[in-house]
């Protein structure tokens, strides 16, 4: 994009867009990260809606000041090249591994809903994501400035409809099982930023480069983050309505709709599918940033989404539960690293001065 054309809401649709994959919008994250910590999870979740919102703002900062979407670079504090590359390389293998999850995300949702192969959802959201990221930022943005709206609002008005409902619990003796690698409340919320994290670094660095002004960027970032808090709330209460309804399945809110009307939850399928494309979008989007210009490059990025989508046949749960919180781990250095580089950046800054 050679102008800045993005208005506030349309940094900020980038911002959930990043995030708003099957894991957050079919409540399987929430429910592993805050859900079955009962209460304790409520403490968790806003825990990372406050984190979450203030590293989305370092990294807007380091990208202005930098003037860069460089991933290597917004990380790595002192301006060492090897060190940077590293990263770079590093944060876009995590990202392809994302793909790996929204792959088998896009399986497990038609597997759920219409009893069709694993395969099929997983080429469906393949060929789509190539479509969209061989067009490069200009056409994801484009996308998602129409689709992200309404996939909220239609979020919020699902969860709303499946809470007021008042479902069963369907057995108030279920053992409720935490991931092992996430055994606790306070880990699993930090887990859950650093994870996040990774897909978010160069979506919001792009975006606050192709915002109208620093401005508008401070406030589409803001809204981004204080929206996202909002939604996780409300599907953190719909997962929780039957602990051990969603416990055992791949997509809990998908779950409960259906358990409201059939037509509500076809409706939500729709709404999980596009979710899963914008975050297997925007993830995938970050990873072809490392791949070099030059003929090649589409090839590349086709032939790494097809490995994506192989790997993804591993299944959806099981990724969510071992994977997600493994990227977690990574994701916290990432993070201290992030915001080391943003003290180092503005120090220098006042140095200048």
């Amino acid at each position: 994009m050679n102008d800045k054309k993005l208005s506030a809401l349309n940094v900020a649709v980038m911002y959930v867009g990043a995030i708003m994959g099957a894991g957050f919008a079919s409540g399987r994250e929430t429910w592993q990260f805050f859900g079955v910590f009962g209460y304790k999870g409520i403490i968790g979740a806003l825990i990372f809606a406050v984190v979450f919102l203030i590293t989305g703002h370092v990294i807007r900062c380091n990208a202005k000041i930098l003037k860069t979407n460089d991933m290597g670079k917004i990380i790595v504090p002192g301006g060492n090249k090897k060190l940077e590359s590293f990263v770079g390389y590093f944060m876009a293998a995590i990202l392809a591994l994302v793909m790996v999850i929204m792959t088998a995300a896009g399986g497990a949702l038609l597997n759920q809903q219409f009893g069709f192969n694993y395969y099929v959802g997983g080429i469906v959201i393949t060929v789509l994501v190539i479509a969209t990221v061989i067009g490069d930022f200009e056409r994801i943005s484009r996308v998602f400035k129409y689709i992200m709206p309404v996939l909220c609002i239609a979020m919020i008005l699902t969860c709303i409809v499946v809470v007021g409902s008042k479902p069963e619990v369907t057995d108030h003796n279920a053992e409720i099982v935490p991931s092992p690698v996430a055994p606790n409340w306070f880990i699993a919320s930090i887990l859950y930023v650093s994870y996040n994290v990774m897909a978010l670094i160069s979506i919001v660095a792009t975006s606050t480069l192709n915002a109208m002004s620093d401005k508008t960027a401070v406030i589409g970032t803001t809204m981004g983050g204080v929206f996202l808090g909002i939604l996780a709330m409300l599907i953190l209460i719909t997962v929780q309505c039957d602990p051990a309804f969603s416990q055992m399945l791949d997509m809990p809110v998908l779950g409960y709709a259906d358990r409201v009307s059939k037509a509500l939850g076809y409706v939500y399928t729709l709404i999980l599918f596009f979710a899963i494309y914008s975050a297997a979008t925007s993830n995938f989007y970050g990873f072809t940033t490392k791949i070099k210009e030059g003929p090649n490059k589409n090839k590349k990025i086709i032939a790494a989404a097809v490995i994506s989508f192989i790997l993804g046949l591993v299944g959806f749960k099981n990724i969510v539960s071992y994977v997600s919180p493994l990227i977690g781990y990574f994701g916290i250095i990432i993070i201290i690293m992030l915001f080391a580089n943003y003290i180092v950046l503005n120090k220098d800054k006042k140095n200048l001065r």
